[in-house]
């Protein structure tokens, strides 16, 4: 029951965040468009897990660990500079994300948040899911962060090659984070301020 379970929470984990991806297309009018884009990924992530996989899917939640958000946060920032230069370096100037042309410093308080959670929920119900079915997690992760990387495609362009390099690495190193913290709490934290800190150059 708990493999079928799994089984099923992964492949309902990529249906939720392909659906978010095609939300842009759906006709809606802005205002509408907005408030799903910001609760959409953490209401129906949230959800799946909560009922396929209850006691693992709340048991992230229950935790925090202060020394891990101390060293999280230099490594996700380390990791995704680190990547970003090696593609600008042998590939030029990557696309920005689109977000940046509607960017505001409300938007980054009351909605950022909620979207990052979405994205972690996404993330973190594939890890899960992944590892109940007995796969590592090294694999779990390299899986969770291809598929991250994919999900990101209308915010950035059809440039897979490019969200590969830069994004991959950043999701892998926020689901180590989240793996020996054993919180979501800190992962997300450390998501917030990494994506907070991207968010500035689009003031200026």
């Amino acid at each position: 029951m708990k493999k079928k379970s799994s089984t099923f929470l992964f492949f309902t984990t990529i249906i939720i965040g392909l659906s978010y991806s095609f939300l842009p297309y759906s006709g809606l009018n802005n205002t509408v468009l907005s408030v799903l884009g910001t609760f959409w990924n953490l209401l129906f992530a949230g959800l799946a897990g909560y009922y396929l996989l209850k006691n693992d899917f709340l048991s992230q939640f229950k935790h925090f660990s202060f020394k891990a958000l101390l060293w999280g946060i230099p490594l996700i920032f380390v990791s995704g500079t680190l990547f970003s230069l090696v593609y600008s370096y042998f590939f030029g100037k990557a696309t920005t994300n689109s977000i940046g042309e509607t960017i505001s410093f409300v938007m980054i308080f009351f909605q950022v948040p909620f979207m990052l959670m979405g994205e972690e929920l996404l993330s973190t119900n594939i890890l899960i899911s992944l590892q109940k079915k007995g796969i590592s997690f090294l694999w779990s992760t390299i899986i969770c962060s291809f598929l991250f990387a994919m999900w990101h495609i209308p915010a950035y362009g059809f440039h897979p090659l490019q969200l590969l390099i830069t994004l991959m690495p950043a999701r892998i190193a926020l689901n180590y984070i989240w793996k020996k913290s054993n919180s979501i709490w800190v992962s997300w934290i450390c998501h917030f301020i990494y994506d907070c800190i991207g968010f500035l150059p689009f003031f200026f």
